[in-house]
């Protein structure tokens, strides 16, 4: 439980110790899956529980070391995420509910300045200077920050070019104390 009178210790995002892990597939189950990197953001901690954070990402980064590169620059354009017009993506943590020492997470993700709510289970461990924050399978809905290229709910006769709408993230933050 929380205690309204205890501060907020504050956690940087160690951008070269985290990761974020993509993919995303054809209707026909042909995967591509790749990184992106963060630009940077913050966990809150009260007491030993995560109660705020915010995590940017640094959507011109998007790679992958297996998808062609004409699929990566794909990606990069205006049929996905127009990072030249948004180069970057967020997720700010609105609250934190923890159930059987599982985190449930729900926030507002950002994405081509594009804003919906998204929750998710993590998993949230703490020590005296880091915090880490795992979350898999995060699935996110393109469709709703406007990627809607070859989505199979959007445009009819596709067939096997159709692109689920789903995206998936694996997260592994690891934030330290400044």
């Amino acid at each position: 439980m929380i205690s309204y009178g205890q501060k907020i210790d504050r956690f940087e995002i160690n951008t070269s110790k985290s990761l974020i892990r993509w993919a995303g597939k054809k209707i026909v189950g042909e995967e591509t899956a790749g990184t992106i990197q963060l630009a940077g953001g913050f966990l809150g901690v009260k007491g030993k529980q995560l109660a705020e954070g915010e995590v940017v990402v640094d959507t011109k980064s998007i790679a992958s070391e297996k998808a062609p590169a004409r699929l990566i620059s794909h990606l990069k354009n205006e049929d996905f995420f127009d990072v030249e017009k948004f180069p970057t993506a967020s997720f700010v943590i609105t609250s934190v509910k923890v159930e059987d020492r599982q985190a449930h997470v729900t926030g507002k993700m950002t994405i081509k300045g594009i804003t919906h709510s998204l929750s998710f289970p993590a998993e949230v461990t703490y020590g005296k200077d880091v915090v880490v924050a795992k979350a898999s399978e995060v699935k996110v809905d393109r469709t709703k920050f406007d990627i809607k290229y070859r989505s199979g709910s959007i445009f009819s006769g596709l067939g096997d070019n159709a692109i689920e709408d789903y995206f998936v993230l694996n997260i592994v933050l690891v934030a330290e104390k400044k």
